[in-house]
Order: structure tokens, then sequence, then C-alpha cells
């Protein structure tokens, strides 16, 4: 089977590489016109009209995995052209596709199944990144798309559980701690929020990051009414709050435990929204690094 090579095609894939998709695509194209049914070519000009939001990138991609039926890594171009333009359903069969060629990579199977949720198929999106994880039981990026999966459909016991089981893995994972904290915080658990939260400010090693941390004790304190305790954390947070984040909730914290004083107090859904606030942007932090989907 025909496959591109020469000057030409060297100096096109290295303009791609290079961040010249345009420059790329105009020479593949002239390529093209004497090798139309090459697939290296196909798969090249398809990828720079992906990177340029061009409308014909899954038409050569497409022509690409007709003249090489048995290349994954082409099926998964044609995949990713797809997502571009929110083509979930062709983009999921690609997948299956290049899943079907390489049942022993784990990748599509990720892909697969945040494909399926992205598509809105739910029960689908859990069984394929399931099907990752038994695969690969030490595939992190499998178990965290399980873990965001389940949480985004409102499966707490068996998100809390994959958290748990990820952070076997890698006990100082501080998304997977988060995720703990906040799931048995939402299933009725403090104790054991308090637990995770606590731990999360010991391995999360950012200084800036430990007021996150009592955030979410205090939080959690507030939950079963241990305010004695919520108070003692809340002048902890205060003295490492270096933005003044924690000033209205030691202010509630303090009315509940000696009465109201002259100024009034946040009220509790405040006081809740700013927590959550708070643990939302320790949560972004770190999905910075860790991005899933």
């Amino acid at each position: 089977m025909a496959t591109a090579t020469g000057d030409r095609y060297e100096r096109a894939v290295a303009l791609f590489e290079g961040g010249d998709y345009q420059g790329c695509r105009e020479l593949v194209l002239e390529e093209l016109s004497e090798r139309p049914k090459d697939a290296a070519l196909l798969r090249l000009a398809g990828k720079a009209s992906t990177e340029l939001d061009l409308d014909d990138a899954a038409s050569y991609l497409q022509q690409a995995v007709e003249v090489e039926p048995d290349n994954a890594d082409a099926w998964r171009d044609l995949a990713e052209a797809h997502l571009y333009r929110n083509r979930l359903t062709d983009a999921m069969e690609a997948i299956r596709q290049a899943v079907e060629l390489r049942p022993e990579e784990t990748e599509g199977l990720v892909d697969l199944g945040l494909s399926a949720y992205a598509a809105g198929r739910h029960d689908d999106a859990i069984a394929q990144l399931n099907k990752a994880v038994e695969r690969e039981p030490g595939n992190v990026a499998a178990r965290r798309a399980l873990v965001d999966v389940y949480r985004a459909t409102g499966k707490n016991q068996e998100a809390l559980k994959a958290a748990e089981q990820l952070l076997q893995l890698q006990p100082d994972d501080v998304l997977a701690t988060l995720d703990a904290a906040e799931l048995n915080l939402a299933l009725g658990r403090p104790e054991n929020a308090v637990s995770e939260y606590s731990r999360l400010g010991a391995i999360d090693d950012d200084p800036e990051h430990e007021v996150y941390a009592y955030h979410g004790m205090i939080q959690a304190e507030i939950t079963r009414n241990r305010w004695r305790r919520a108070l003692d954390l809340a002048i902890e947070a205060t003295r490492v709050d270096r933005y003044g984040r924690t000033t209205d909730v030691l202010a509630y914290v303090v009315a509940e435990v000696f009465g109201q004083a002259d100024r009034p107090a946040p009220s509790r859904a405040e006081v809740d929204e700013a927590l959550a606030a708070s643990q939302a942007e320790h949560r972004r932090l770190h999905t910075e690094e860790n991005v899933v989907f």
C-alpha cells in the first residue's frame, strides 16, 4: 500500500510539528494531487485541517481509514476530528474501531468511556471505564475517569469506592483525596471527611493550599455541630489565609459559639457557599494538572 515518502512529505511533517498547520496543509495537498490514495498524506492533511478547525478534516481521515482500515492510529485521528466538531456518535464509532484493532490498550477504552459520557450514554461510559480498569488495574487515568463519571452521574457510593481504590495506588493523590473527603461529606460521613481533609493538608505540599484543607474540615465539623472544634479550625485557617477568605466563616462560627455580636454574622447559606467555592478553587488548581475530560 502506498505510503508517503520523500522530501516534501518530510518538510510537511516538520511544518506540522512546528505548528505551521497551514503551510503543512498546503504542501500535503500538493502531494495529494499526485497521490490521492496515499494514507499517510491523507492522515496528515486531516490532522492539519483538524488543527485549523476546517470542515474537511474528517473527510481526509475517513479516506485514510478506507485505504488502511487496519490502522488503529488512523481511526484515532478520525475520532479526534469528529470530537472537534462535537460529532460524538461518529467519534465513538471510530474509537470502537481503534479498540477492536488494539484490544490490549486501555487508552481507547478510556476515550470510549469519556465519549459515551459526553454523548449522555452514562451506563455505557461506566461499563467501558470499568473494563479499562479490569484490563489494567494500575491505570491511574482510567481510575480517575471512573471517579469523575460516577460523581457526575450522582453515583456517590460507587465514586467513593473508586476514589479509595485509586488512593490505594497513589496514597498522596491530592485530587483523589479531595474526592474521598467531599464524597464522605455528601454521604453523611463527616468524621471520615475530617480525616480525609486532615490528610489532604499533609499531602498537598503547596503552602498556599493549607487553607483549603482547613476549610474542608470546618465544613465537616459544622455539619456535625461541633462548634468548638470548628472555631479552633477557623482560627487556624485565618492564620494561614492570605486573602481573607476565612473572615466571614470565623464570624459565623464565633456567633454560633458565643452568640450574636453587634455586627450581624453571615448566614449559614453564605458560609456554605463560601466553603464550597474554596473547595472548588482547590479542585480547579489541581485539575489543571490532571485533566481527564
